[in-house]
């Protein structure tokens, strides 16, 4: 008997100890599960550029004559409204039929030798669906926007670590030797400035010619472009120096 209520009031002293615990403000699963602490979001890797992959980097200007635009709006990160997008490369503004080179070595991956131009009603629906998609859809950009262009494969080497591919945009013609394939050194001339790709080309003139070129780096899912999210104070003199 003196056996049983020995183990009676154990588990009695037990319960309440256990009751006593539970409700402490420091150890109550209310307790526990404010403290803990929201994990900090990883930065994710196709938001950053950094200047320090690209200061070795020395291109070739791919107009004679022309330097880096000093307009913020001809350069990375300008907004482009009409199209709710961003600007992801360089404008040189060059009369018609100015010559474009490569700024390094690489392949062609894509030249559009017969490249005919969209009528513009057609155009202007593709910019009413970008607005309706909130971006500019990738489709849209590659195929009706760039207009003639080519890009040129430069491969591992160019900026180390990133499959690295360069584009020519909004040109006239493609020189006759520039195929799929082709190897091109830097320098070489690939073709020349137009305004394919632009609504004053779908109209028939000649106005608003101008080389866009941009630059992409690639590594596992992401693809950054030359200069991302960068500032101007810092965007200007850097691209100045790759191209000095």
């Amino acid at each position: 008997m003196t056996n049983d209520l020995f183990l009676i009031l154990y588990m009695v002293l037990l319960s309440n100890a256990l009751s006593q615990r539970l409700d402490n403000a420091n150890s109550s699963p209310m307790k526990i599960l404010s403290d803990i602490k929201p994990t900090k979001e990883k930065i994710k890797y196709d938001d950053v550029f950094n200047a320090d992959w690209v200061k070795e980097l020395k291109l070739t200007l791919p107009c004679n004559g022309l330097n880096i635009p000093k307009r913020a709006s001809r350069l990375p990160n300008a907004p482009r409204d009409y199209r709710n997008g961003i600007h992801r490369g360089i404008d040189f503004f060059a009369n018609w039929g100015t010559e474009v080179k490569a700024v390094a070595k690489g392949y062609i991956v894509r030249a559009d030798k017969y490249y005919k131009e969209y009528p513009p009603n057609f155009r202007e629906q593709m910019l009413l669906s970008s607005e309706r998609a909130g971006h500019t859809p990738s489709d849209i950009f590659n195929s009706v926007l760039l207009g003639k262009a080519i890009i040129i494969d430069h491969g591992f080497d160019l900026i180390p670590g990133f499959r690295t591919i360069s584009i020519y945009a909004h040109l006239s013609s493609i020189d006759e030797n520039i195929t799929p394939g082709s190897a091109v050194v830097s320098g070489q001339v690939l073709g020349k400035t137009g305004n394919s790709g632009t609504k004053e080309s779908t109209l028939g003139t000649k106005k608003e010619s101008h080389l866009h070129w941009e630059m992409i780096l690639q590594k596992d899912n992401n693809e950054i472009y030359l200069g991302k999210n960068m500032d101007y104070d810092n965007l200007y003199p850097m691209l100045k120096n790759i191209f000095n």
